[in-house]
């Protein structure tokens, strides 16, 4: 399959290289040209939002086509890693976690701080980010702390994707792509007018591949997947002034998961199920109306998310411990906004925004019997110099856990931006305010199995029945808390001309706090030892040799289970000075931005035991992330385009508080100075492509290549920069590259393609956990994607 690889890949380069461009036919679609999508010239439908035009808003903005999606084969949200600015989005190897990271700010586990939107429908759980893209029109990426025109859990940015409109296209689209690893994709689409003011689409796919990485215990592929999904969209524009819009998009999601490995080994080795399954919908209705001088936009939106998630979270062939998450999320959203539509010097806008989110997540715990055989060598070194046995009844216990997570919030906003200001013509100045207001709570029911725990003890050489120790643990309650936040912005700019521009901002940003249900695992486990230790020292003289001791006094105050169990909101201030150029009769286009990001009350994602009881949010103190931007797009010629994208993030603990309890609870570790986890400090994207035109009446219209890198690194692995022994622990920069080569004719056209080129290693995830068997710390990687290649083949009909 490779020689056949390259062996078309060749011939399609000789045609690249040698095919005649002295007469090539002049384009009559400029939305063909490379001068068109590269400099960003889509087409845009004003924001809901915004009182700025999108292309000079005062904040760092990427603006991505269809067409480079297209070229750069980015067919999901992580795909967009480094082809913009700081943006990252890591692999953790699910589509349960899709942490986003901008500008060193993010989070691998909870509420994110960058927000996603589709079709201005709000994603409430990072489990539903990553899905198929078909058929989008747009996809915008604000850099920096969103929160005064969308509220919570935007501190690092926002990212708006807008799909075709039934009203606007009207076609047929077919792709169908095949290539090694058995991936194999079809998807199809149909957008028509049933009227002149009634629009529908209708569209679906299907995407599978046979995985990357092989258990060695079970001799089969780890992450094999399936992917399918639908999505109908209706548009209705009911009246000059009235427009209706309604879709709803399904997608399903099948597969194994978590290839991770030994650092050491080059294959998975586990013997446990690894596996992800989703089922998510997202509905939406939207309403727009336009007045005499202002326009109001209502939009609903209703998501569902139902998942199963399966892991052996000791990574290894033994049988320690698994646990089975099944999570369910009803998420319903109602926001209206009036905003002015003129074009005078004063422009603003208002709005409410609702919510009531309900997440239901039942995640069984299991010890078994490796596990059940280390604790019990823990009970013989208890009862080493005691007359008596102790041992478990059984060789599997289970903790189950059923939470309930609802949360429901409220905003008032507010923006405007008075231009000319002072009679100064280009000079600008935005100001606005949100109100935010969020309730969130746990309702959790939680215990042991009592008949899985019995301790059995017994004094040898004397005939007597076993007698049994239950240790029953039931934990049962509900918490909540609110949170009252003000987020304002202030932003001033300055218009050289229409396609230049320089500005200032600050903003604020917040991220809300709530209750770690996974940390139940490890207070379940020590609430059972205490159990059963409390019910054995009761059938024990207080000062038998190697039994309990006797009462003593802790003065050492505990935390509640509360106190356990919740963590803060996280707040910020983003400060930022940047700037568009475009020159050369718009043929180079240059942008950049300076930033400072201070956090307050970090939230970090924390391994309990070292990985064996779960993962856990903890406040961490202080951190702060200060870089730069650097956007080029240059065309020389109308079919030959270059593009760059460089982002530096520096993002640091900072302050004497930048720390956390310690693994013994009583000692605090301080991490100031220390690089933030997970997050790169460099991105770069660079690309081009060149459209080669042939003579009319060529077998082939016109040739399209396209290359591009994309490089990201250092990457530290760990808050303390360090692994378990005291050595550096980060990713090394690294960068892959793709490249593509197609031929068009007509509504047809063929793609030969090659992703991570040469085939070049990385860690794209790395954690430490520890073995309760050995008592010894493993390091576990998830590599990063081979070299994959194949072909697509794609028919568009424009009717």
């Amino acid at each position: 399959m490779k020689k056949l690889f390259l062996l078309i890949f060749i011939l399609c380069s000789t045609l690249f290289v040698f095919a005649d461009d002295n007469d090539r036919a002049k384009e009559t679609n400029p939305n063909d040209t490379l001068k068109v999508y590269y400099l960003n010239e889509v087409v845009v439908s004003s924001s809901v939002k915004e009182t700025n035009e999108l292309r000079n808003l005062p904040t760092a903005v990427s603006v991505v086509s269809p067409q480079q999606l297209q070229d750069a084969r980015i067919e999901s949200l992580p795909g967009l890693s480094a082809f913009i600015p700081n943006f990252f989005i890591p692999s953790y190897g699910a589509k349960v976690s899709t942490p986003i990271y901008i500008r060193g700010v993010g989070a691998r586990l909870g509420a994110q701080t960058v927000s996603l939107y589709v079709d201005n429908v709000p994603s409430f759980n990072p489990s539903a980010f990553d899905f198929e893209f078909q058929d989008i029109q747009r996809i915008e990426v604000l850099r920096g702390a969103q929160g005064t025109l969308y509220g919570r859990n935007a501190i690092g940015g926002i990212v708006n994707m807008y799909t075709l409109s039934p009203l606007s296209f009207q076609g047929t689209k077919v792709m169908v792509s095949g290539g090694n690893y058995g991936q194999f994709s079809v998807k199809a689409s149909d957008y028509r007018k049933l009227s002149d003011h009634f629009g529908l689409s209708v569209a679906g796919y299907y995407k599978r591949d046979d995985g990357y990485f092989m258990n060695s215990h079970t001799g089969k592929k780890v992450d094999a997947s399936e992917n399918a999904g639908g999505r109908v969209k209706l548009e209705w524009q009911v009246t000059p002034s009235l427009k209706a819009l309604l879709f709803g998009n399904y997608d399903y999601v099948s597969g194994g998961a978590f290839p991770y490995m030994h650092v050491d080994s080059t294959g998975a080795s586990f013997n446990e199920p690894s596996s992800y399954d989703r089922h998510l919908m997202t509905n939406g209705l939207s309403l727009d109306y336009t007045g005499n001088g202002y326009s109001i936009h209502s939009t609903t939106g209703f998501q569902y998310l139902k998942d199963d998630m399966k892991m052996d979270q000791d990574y290894s062939p033994k049988s320690v411990f698994s646990i089975n998450q099944k999570q369910q999320q009803h998420s319903l959203s109602q926001e209206v906004t009036v905003k002015s539509d003129t074009q005078g010097n004063y422009r603003w806008v208002a709005g409410v925004f609702g919510f009531v989110d309900n997440r239901e997540i039942d995640t069984p715990v299991a010890l078994k019997e490796d596990a059940v055989a280390a604790m019990q060598g823990q009970l013989d070194a208890f009862t080493a110099n005691a007359p008596l046995t102790i041992s478990y009844a059984h060789d599997r216990i289970d903790l189950p856990g059923i939470y309930t997570k609802p949360s429901r919030g409220a905003a008032l906003f507010h923006q405007s931006t008075l231009h000319n200001l002072f009679g100064l013509e280009g000079l600008s100045a935005t100001a606005g305010v949100r109100f935010d207001y969020e309730h969130t709570g746990i309702d959790f029911s939680t215990e042991s199995d009592g008949g899985d725990v019995n301790l059995n003890f017994q004094i040898p050489n004397r005939p007597m029945p076993p007698m049994f120790v239950e240790g029953d643990t039931l934990l049962e309650g509900s918490y909540s808390k609110d949170f009252w936040e003000i987020l304002p912005k202030f932003a001033l700019k300055y218009q050289f001309s229409p396609t230049s521009q320089v500005y200032l901002s600050a903003s604020k940003g917040y991220k809300s706090g709530g209750y770690n249900e996974q940390s139940f695992s490890k207070i379940l486990q020590n609430a059972l030892q205490a159990s059963l230790m409390g019910r054995l020292a009761e059938m024990m003289p207080p000062n038998m040799p190697g039994g309990p001791p006797a009462d003593s006094d802790d003065d050492i105050p505990k935390p509640t289970l509360e106190e356990q169990l919740s963590y803060d909101a996280e707040t910020s201030w983003t400060y930022e000075l940047g700037g568009r150029y475009e020159m050369l009769d718009r043929r180079l286009s240059l942008t950049y931005a300076l930033f400072y990001t201070h956090v307050d009350n970090l939230q970090l994602t924390k391994l309990e035991d070292q990985g064996t009881s779960g993962r856990t949010i903890n406040n961490a103190g202080k951190s702060e992330s200060k870089g730069f931007e650097l956007s080029l797009k240059y065309v020389p010629v109308d079919n030959v385009a270059l593009y760059a994208e460089y982002g530096f993030a520096d993002a640091r603990f900072v302050g004497s508080d930048a720390d956390e309890q310690g693994d013994d609870d009583n000692s605090e570790v301080n991490y100031s100075g220390n690089h933030i986890p997970f997050a790169p400090r460099h991105t770069l994207g660079l690309g081009a492509s060149y459209v080669h035109h042939l003579p009319y009446g060529s077998f082939i219209d016109r040739l399209v290549g396209n290359i591009q890198y994309q490089g990201v690194g250092k990457i530290y692995w760990t808050e303390s920069n360090q692994d378990h022994k005291g050595a550096a622990l980060y990713q090394p920069f690294y960068g892959i590259t793709n490249a593509s080569i197609s031929a068009e004719k007509g509504a047809f056209g063929l793609e030969c393609w090659v992703e991570n080129l040469f085939n070049t290693k990385y860690n794209s995830f790395l954690f430490e956990a520890s073995d309760m068997t050995t008592e010894q710390v493993n390091v576990f990687v998830q590599r990063g994607y081979p070299t994959r290649f194949g072909a697509t083949l794609r028919y568009t009909f424009n009717r």
